[in-house]
C-alpha cells in the first residue's frame, strides 16, 4: 500500500508542472505584451512588371515603450502583392512612421527560404539614408487598414545584362560570386 502513497505526490508535481508549462505561455502570449497591428498591403512592380520574392521592410521612424519591437516586412508574390507581417502571417505593423527598404534577392537554401545573392535593384532601394528621400517611401501607419500605392521601381539594362551574366557564370558559396 506505500507504493499508492508514493506515487501520489509525483503525479501531482508532475499535472502541476504541466500546467504551468501549457497555462504560462499562453498567459505571456494573450498579446498584452506585443503592439496593436494594423494590415499593410501593396505591391511591387519593377520596370512596370509585378516582381515576385522581393522582401520589403518597414523601418521604424519613432520610439515606443513596447516591450517587443518587430520589424513589419513581406515578400512579394508573383503579382507583386504583399502583407506586412510583424507578429503573425499578415497581420499587418504598429501605428507609426516607417521609411520603407526594398530588396530582391533570389531564394536560396535546400528549402528554398533564404534570400541570398545580388540585389536585383542594385541597392537602390535597400538602405534608408537611399529611400527616405524617396517619394512614397516614408509611410504612416494609423488605426485603421492601409492600402499603399504600388512601388514603381526601376532596374537599369546593364544591372539587368550583368545579372544575367552573373547566374551563366553559376552557383555560388556566398551569393556574391561564382565558386572558384
Amino acid at each position: 500500500m506505500q507504493h499508492l502513497y508514493t506515487f501520489r505526490p509525483v503525479r501531482l508535481t508532475l499535472r502541476a508542472a504541466l500546467a504551468l508549462v501549457v497555462l504560462v505561455p499562453a498567459a505571456c502570449s494573450d498579446g498584452r505584451n506585443l503592439s496593436k497591428v494594423y494590415p499593410v498591403k501593396g505591391k511591387i512592380l519593377v520596370n512596370g512588371q509585378p516582381a515576385n520574392d522581393c522582401q520589403i521592410y518597414l523601418n521604424r521612424t519613432f520610439e515606443d515603450n513596447s516591450a517587443v519591437r518587430p520589424k513589419p516586412q513581406a515578400v512579394t508574390n508573383a503579382e507583386g502583392d504583399y502583407q506586412i507581417t510583424s507578429f503573425y502571417a499578415n497581420d499587418g505593423a504598429p501605428e507609426g512612421e516607417y521609411v520603407v527598404t526594398i530588396e530582391w534577392r533570389e531564394r536560396s537554401g535546400l528549402t528554398k527560404q533564404d534570400f541570398e545573392g545580388l540585389d536585383q535593384l542594385g541597392g537602390a532601394y535597400a538602405k534608408v539614408e537611399k529611400t527616405k528621400g524617396l517619394p512614397g517611401f516614408v509611410i504612416k501607419v494609423e488605426r485603421q487598414p492601409l492600402v499603399l500605392p504600388p512601388f514603381e521601381l526601376k532596374q537599369s539594362a546593364d544591372l539587368k545584362r550583368q545579372l544575367e551574366a552573373a547566374r551563366k557564370r553559376g552557383p555560388t558559396l556566398s551569393g556574391q560570386g561564382p565558386i572558384q
